[in-house]
């Protein structure tokens, strides 16, 4: 706004037109833009509580609404005098502090709670979203509240009830882990092995504790108590053992011609290759200059006209090929390389600081290796790379709570540290951790949602619940609850959908119910609603009186001034009654000389 009155040419004039223009005006809204785009942003990538947190009730965004708020007030300012004429302008910015007024004030002193009754029981304390720490104090079965304070998103240290602890984290969810601890008060031998490359592992216990020796991945893996020795198994003398059928998960040495493959199918041909090379659909002995291919092809009969010939590699175990040359019938077996005993097997050993490990191959032959005491420890046995990434010699399971990605249904959880120690606890949501205060006392960290208490009891008597014809889907349902204010009289009310129970300020609404007596109620409490109701009212005549009834807004930034009623503008270096006297009398007219002048 220009300079047009005599105050506003004074130190303090000079402020209050700063603080009411446009050029305080619009970097203070650019940055509210700003502010509510990060905002909405928070809103709809996290959750209300975290755009609350770091947004709408941060001390920043508080400041920026106060700049909006005296931009407001002395651009009404700096029109002192009012007259009629800004009747309308006053009205819309008048509206709008008290707007921001009412916002800030539902924000900080809403509540917004349910209550769950089942008929025949009572309440008052509600359990509201928002998340809080409450230090308590056991007391004959029941705790007693030493202080609360609003559940923060980041680190911060806080004191409560004579208990000093910091918040280091908090989850959005979390959920329980199985992990395996080395604190056990027995001894138990324990390796988290990977069989195959990769990683993926497995923990195993000893044999002996932990159950029978599983098999990962065709591996058997046997774990021996600390200091326990193993010796190797002799090697298959049987010539027999190096290749072998399998059918449905049974496993058939291969013999000689004239033996039985399998039940039901006997060996009619058989051939051993050195050097096995591919030729069409067949197998032939390589010259003697080329790479050592030990190979079998086997020719069997059921006897009944059904012939099959299989080949196995001992090389390439995967390489496993079959045909049915003539018939009908299926053995469904297959030719590969390895023997009758139980497969390969891994043997952890020897003392937990000079462990050993035993190894027996497919072909039964029986190896040992020394380990270095560190880990991870990588072994090669031909074909399958084993893995060791931790030994524990105290082993025990035990569940812990870990951050999981945010869900439908989250379970939070906050990382504290008290005292001055460095272990961090977790603390699962609705969950206590015991502490003891400086000053000895037994005490109890509590996290889970705030509680509030309301000014009267509600009863729950009866609740009624109708369904659609044919369905289980609630149609209606409704609640006959009794009001109980202390020393007064009981009120009796039923609540139901767009029907509730109002005092004041605070309002009770059926919002669900659990099975057929069960019934839970919404209270919200918003101190703030009346006045942005009245301001959003009075912000709507303000403007209708400002863009229809030029009475009472003209003067106002758009809107033309009346010919009639000119701004009077004063010199700053003519006074006043100079200046009005030369306005109204005009240029002085020249003196008429005389004839004899």
């Amino acid at each position: 706004m220009k300079k047009s009155l005599d105050w506003h040419y004074t130190p303090w004039g000079r402020t209050i037109l700063f603080l009411g223009s446009i050029q305080l005006a619009v970097p203070v809204l650019f940055l509210v833009s700003i502010a509510l785009g990060v905002g909405t942003w928070l809103d709809s990538k996290q959750n209300a509580t975290v755009a609350r947190e770091w947004v709408y009730g941060s001390w920043w965004f508080v400041g920026l609404m106060a700049l909006v708020c005296i931009s407001l007030i002395f651009a009404v300012l700096t029109r002192v005098p009012l007259k009629k004429k800004h009747i309308g302008f006053v009205t819309v910015h008048a509206s709008l502090v008290a707007l921001i007024a009412g916002g800030f004030w539902s924000m900080w002193g809403r509540v917004d709670g349910h209550l769950m009754l089942r008929e025949g029981t009572q309440g008052n304390i509600i359990e509201t979203a928002e998340h809080q720490i409450e230090v308590m104090e056991p007391n004959r079965g029941d705790f007693n509240s030493l202080g609360a304070v609003p559940a923060p998103l980041g680190r911060k240290s806080l004191t409560l009830g004579g208990v000093s602890f910091e918040v280091v984290e908090r989850w959005q969810n979390s959920k329980e882990d199985e992990v395996v601890a080395n604190d056990s008060p027995v001894p138990l031998r324990a390796v988290d092995i990977s069989p195959v490359a990769g990683p993926q592992s497995a923990w195993v216990g000893q044999e002996n504790q932990a159950g029978p020796a599983p098999t990962l991945l065709g591996l058997k893996v046997v774990v021996l108590p600390d200091g326990s020795d193993w010796t190797p198994p002799a090697p298959d003398a049987n010539p027999k053992g190096d290749f072998v059928f399998t059918d449905s998960g049974h496993t058939h040495a291969l013999g000689n011609v004239g033996d039985e493959a399998l039940p039901g199918w006997k060996i009619t041909e058989l051939k051993r290759f050195t050097r096995a090379m591919v030729s069409g659909d067949t197998i032939v002995e390589g010259p003697a200059t080329s790479e050592e291919n030990p190979a079998v092809q086997v020719t069997i009969s059921d006897g009944k006209g059904t012939t099959e010939v299989h080949t196995a590699f001992a090389k390439f175990p995967d390489m496993i090929m079959g045909r049915t040359v003539e018939g009908q019938a299926k053995s469904n077996a297959t030719l590969k390389k390895g023997s009758t005993s139980a497969g390969e097997t891994l043997v952890v050993f020897g003392k937990i600081d000079q462990t050993k490990i035993g190894y027996v191959g497919i072909d039964g032959v029986g190896r040992v290796f020394e380990l270095e005491p560190r880990y991870p420890v990588t072994l090669q046995f031909d074909t399958r790379e084993v893995t060791i990434h931790r030994q524990l010699s105290h082993a025990h399971v035990d569940t812990r709570l870990v951050q999981a990605p945010v869900a439908k249904d989250n379970s939070p959880a906050i990382l504290v540290r008290v005292g001055s120690s460095n272990e961090l606890k977790t603390i699962a949501w609705r969950n206590m951790l015991p502490v003891t205060s400086d000053g000895g006392r037994q005490l109890a960290i509590y996290y889970g949602p705030r509680r509030a208490q309301l000014p009267f009891t509600v009863r729950l008597d009866d609740f009624r619940k109708i369904d659609y014809p044919g369905t289980e889907m609630a149609m209606e349902y409704e609640s006959e609850v009794g009001i109980i204010f202390p020393g007064q009289p009981e009120t009796k009310y039923e609540i139901y959908m767009n029907n509730p129970y109002a005092h004041g300020p605070w309002k009770v609404y059926q919002s669900g119910f659990n099975g057929t007596n069960v019934s839970i109620f919404s209270v919200m409490h918003d101190p703030g609603l009346l006045l942005t109701y009245i301001a959003s009212t009075f912000l709507c005549i303000g403007v209708c009186v400002t863009f229809y009834s030029r009475s009472m807004s003209w003067g106002h930034p758009g809107i033309p001034i009346r010919p009639e009623d000119p701004v009077k503008k004063e010199s700053k270096d003519v006074p006043s009654t100079v200046a009005r006297h030369t306005v109204v009398s005009g240029p002085a007219p020249e003196p008429v000389q005389s004839a004899g002048g």
